[in-house]
């Protein structure tokens, strides 16, 4: 039997796109895992060149060079019988590669969305560097977009084929599991956080997050609850972040954790009681899925992929509606029956995302490609 060779092609380590290597990394074990035999699997990993290195990095000068410049001239001694571009931003590659052998994940349009102002809550400057990118997805042989909403925007706003568009979820690690035996005290002593009072975790740091809301929906809560609700956050402390803190009546009750490690992921959301996840607009949207396989409940908004990725495993409200937001999480923390039930339809809601269908449906489209 002939060996067809699949090259995924990554970015740039300096591009620091975390979801995006939790992607790569765990899509290609799970190819590698299912022992297909004929096909061969290898990814690559561009190298900032030379020159580029020596670029300041005001402006993004080096990365956008790197992106644009030294990429495309690497790829064109590349040899592969399919290419799958992991990361949408990289569909430029099509210049270089035969795009009647590429295929492209597509994970979000944000950028091109928020700067033509379709995002509602978001408005950025037009990013036209991205929306020069995204001509090319049209081009490609086909595109797995990672959620049904994802699909539609392709269709919608880039003119992609639907026929030439397979939804396909990501899995998550398998290291999102609950713990049989918690120690709760101990366990947020390690993370640094308040050992006894409810906890309700925001993550991220993007635009699209909708912080200022969370912010809001704790401010109501703390008007009925004073001393008992803590707000933890993790992101960078951005000039967003840092305005809304200095606005907040509660500086004492809010926890900001700058970085932690993916690894140390499952015992942050294990620590906390509530994952409030209010964003304007998410491509998929993991930390929800994350946190459910934990144990952990989530109110989330109801805006773009979420209701696919939360389903009925998580209470979901408009992401302006501070009030409906505030009254899902005061629920989780006062009803415990209707706590536990909102538990078990996470747990169930969580199994649907598993790295193994995900590879599975992605070899089946590389052989429909291939033949």
């Amino acid at each position: 039997m002939e060996t067809r060779s699949i090259l995924l092609l990554r970015d740039f380590r300096e591009d620091q796109r975390i979801s995006m290597e939790v992607y790569g990394d765990h899509l290609l074990a799970a190819l590698r895992a299912q022992e297909v035999e004929g096909m061969q699997f290898a990814d690559y990993r561009p190298q900032l060149a030379p020159l580029t290195k020596r670029l300041p990095d005001r402006a993004n000068l080096r990365m956008r060079t790197a992106r644009y410049l030294d990429y495309p001239r690497q790829v064109r001694g590349l040899r592969a019988d399919l290419y799958h571009v992991l990361d949408h931003g990289y569909a430029h590659l099509m210049q270089v590669l035969p795009p009647v052998r590429t295929l492209v994940t597509v994970h979000d349009l944000i950028p091109i969305l928020a700067g033509r102002g379709q995002i509602p809550g978001v408005k950025i400057r037009r990013n036209w560097l991205a929306e020069w990118t995204a001509r090319f997805y049209a081009r490609a042989a086909h595109l797995i977009a990672i959620s049904e909403n994802t699909k539609r925007d392709l269709v919608e706003h880039c003119g992609c084929l639907e026929e030439r568009i397979s939804v396909i979820y990501s899995g998550i690690s398998e290291r999102y599991h609950p713990q049989a035996t918690l120690d709760l005290a101990n366990l947020r002593r390690k993370l640094h956080l308040p050992v006894s009072g409810w906890l309700v975790l925001i993550t991220g740091d993007a635009f699209y997050k909708n912080q200022a809301t969370s912010l809001q929906v704790m401010e109501q809560l703390w008007q009925r609850y004073p001393r008992e609700l803590f707000l933890v956050r993790l992101g960078r402390n951005t000039a967003e972040w840092q305005a809304l803190y200095q606005g907040a009546t509660r500086k004492e009750q809010i926890v900001s954790l700058a970085y932690l490690a993916p690894s140390a992921m499952p015992d942050l959301y294990r620590a906390v009681d509530c994952l409030l996840f209010p964003s304007w607009y998410e491509g998929f949207g993991w930390p929800p899925v994350e946190a459910m396989a934990c144990g952990t409940p989530v109110v989330a908004s109801h805006a773009a992929s979420l209701p696919e990725a939360v389903g009925d495993g998580g209470i979901l409200a408009p992401p302006e509606e501070v009030a409906a937001l505030a009254q899902g999480v005061e629920r989780l923390w006062t009803d415990r029956t209707f706590r536990e039930q909102q538990i078990q339809r996470g747990f169930a809601q969580a199994a649907r995302f598993r790295w193994e269908e995900t590879a599975r449906q992605v070899l089946d489209l590389y052989r429909k490609l291939l033949s």
